[in-house]
């Protein structure tokens, strides 16, 4: 078994480690190479090839002394190369591997390998996403994504949050906004029971009710955080939401925190700039190389970066690490007063008017205020309880309330934060913990109180003040790297019309 003292080495190098591994010394010259071949060149007396395995976003030269080793190599096609690593006489790369014997391990059409050409638009991509990775740009992005996860992971242990794991099967609707998938059995279908049918209707349900798809962890992780006073998930999301949008899919990714104890909203947003600010310098410190590659290929692709050309993504990456400003904090009425200013003055026109207190901030309120108005990320706090989900605390309730200039007024204690180029990448509050005041909420909304009974246990039974958040993961991936379509940090995404793979 491959090992360096106790420590398991996998046996199969990546080119990424024979790269290292040969210029500090530590593995000798002959080496063997696996990938895919990106290019071929035959000539006279020579043939060259680029060899990828996406460990690295250039690959490694090969070079044939003998062209007819190369010959049969395609674009595409997978190969095992043997041979010796040499100083590159080339500018493009330090080191190239002088080829002795190849094994050729799948065969690629190149005439009708859809990735033939070496700059493809995204879109081509997207439409060949199940090979888009061997480019280097998604190859780039996927371990951009990964960096992003285990960022999360050491910043919440550092922490002491427990990661725990939540259903993606669930009887609740977290959001209230009725745009969850309901998951019916073929037996169910064939018995005539569909999605549109009376909740009383329970005959031909596998679990003997109406099942979803989660939309949100948060109330189970609020149980679990009633015996664990931190906890987080990362996991999958989804919504049955009608949007073709380039912000939008129907299946994504959430970061989803919980603490117990926790009385006043300022402690949330704390938490939450932290962990971006942190898990930002993290990414940026052990994926230079891939940002860059991802920036390249953006840079040579303007049309599809054109809705985010505004924003220089080198600008974003510094807002959002440690040691910049803190995070800008505006209430929901003083941002409307801003947003209206701007109508007034000329300024803006909006599309969605913003004349009566109550009303949502749409898209292009939200990137006003991030990249127009505050320049920079910003906390916006304290919205109409209305516009809200059932759990938020009342903003009274929040001993900090009124150092936010909140005195009156029927608001909840919640927070989104907006980020310039993308909008809104974090929502969270303080969780309503007191048990007649949920339950007003509860009935108030029409919502049911014998299906949220377990969810009104936790506040019978020892409640404590507690919040927490959720961040989306390929929004704050957009916001670090420059991409404008949140096809294009997923990697096998699903919208509205589509789930192709």
């Amino acid at each position: 078994m491959p090992s360096l003292g106790d420590v398991y080495l996998f046996p199969v190098r990546t080119v990424s480690q024979i790269l290292r591994g040969y210029s500090e010394g530590l593995i000798s010259s002959h080496v063997t190479v696996n990938g895919w071949v990106r290019t071929v060149r035959l000539q006279k007396q020579l043939a060259f090839a680029v060899v990828s395995d996406g460990s690295t976003p250039q690959g490694i030269q090969a070079v044939f002394s003998d062209p007819e080793l190369a010959k049969g190599l395609s674009t595409g096609a997978s190969v095992r190369l043997e041979g010796e690593l040499v100083k590159s006489i080339g500018s493009a790369q330090s080191t190239e591997l002088k080829v002795a014997t190849v094994t050729h391990l799948g065969s690629s059409d190149a005439e009708k390998y859809p990735l033939h050409k070496a700059k493809l638009p995204l879109e081509h991509l997207r439409n060949n996403m199940h090979l888009r990775t061997r480019t280097r740009t998604f190859a780039a992005m996927w371990k951009v994504r990964s960096a992003v996860f285990q960022g999360f992971h050491d910043f919440m242990k550092a922490q002491e949050f427990t990661h725990v794991t939540t259903p993606v099967l669930t009887s609740n609707d977290c959001e209230g906004a009725g745009e969850a998938f309901r998951v019916v059995t073929p037996d169910a279908i064939e018995k005539n029971l569909s999605a549109r049918e009376s909740r009383s209707q329970f005959d031909h349900e596998f679990f003997s009710a109406p099942t979803s798809l989660t939309v949100s962890a948060q109330l189970h992780l609020e149980a679990l955080c009633a015996g664990l006073p931190r906890v987080y998930t990362m996991s999958p999301n989804f919504r049955a939401e009608h949007s073709l949008s380039t912000r939008h899919l129907a299946e994504f990714w959430m970061l989803e925190a919980e603490a117990s104890f926790v009385d006043n909203l300022d402690t949330v947003m704390d938490l939450i700039e932290a962990s971006i600010c942190d898990v930002t310098t993290a990414v940026v410190n052990s994926c230079e190389e891939e940002l860059l590659t991802i920036r390249n290929a953006l840079a040579a692709t303007k049309k599809e970066s054109e809705s985010s050309s505004r924003w220089k993504i080198e600008d974003t990456v510094k807002m959002l690490s440690r040691g910049a400003p803190p995070f800008h904090r505006v209430t929901y009425t003083d941002a409307l007063q801003i947003l209206r200013r701007a109508s007034l003055s000329g300024v803006k026109t909006w599309e969605h008017p913003v004349d009566e207190w109550g009303c949502a901030l749409q898209s292009e309120h939200e990137r006003y205020l991030a990249e127009d108005h505050f320049k920079g990320p910003v906390f916006v706090t304290d919205y109409p309880s209305s516009i809200k989900p059932f759990y938020m605390l009342e903003s009274r309730m929040d001993p900090k309330s009124t150092d936010r200039g909140i005195h009156q007024g029927d608001t909840v204690a919640c927070v989104d934060l907006l980020v310039p180029g993308i909008g809104e990448v974090v929502g969270g509050s303080l969780r309503e913990h007191r048990y007649d005041s949920v339950l007003s909420q509860i009935t108030q909304r029409g919502l049911s109180s014998e299906q949220l009974e377990w969810y009104l246990d936790l506040r019978r039974f020892g409640s404590v003040p507690h919040g927490g958040y959720g961040l989306g993961i390929e929004r704050y991936l957009m916001g670090i790297t420059g991409m404008s379509n949140v096809k294009d940090v997923m990697p096998m995404p699903r919208w509205y019309g589509n789930c192709q793979f």
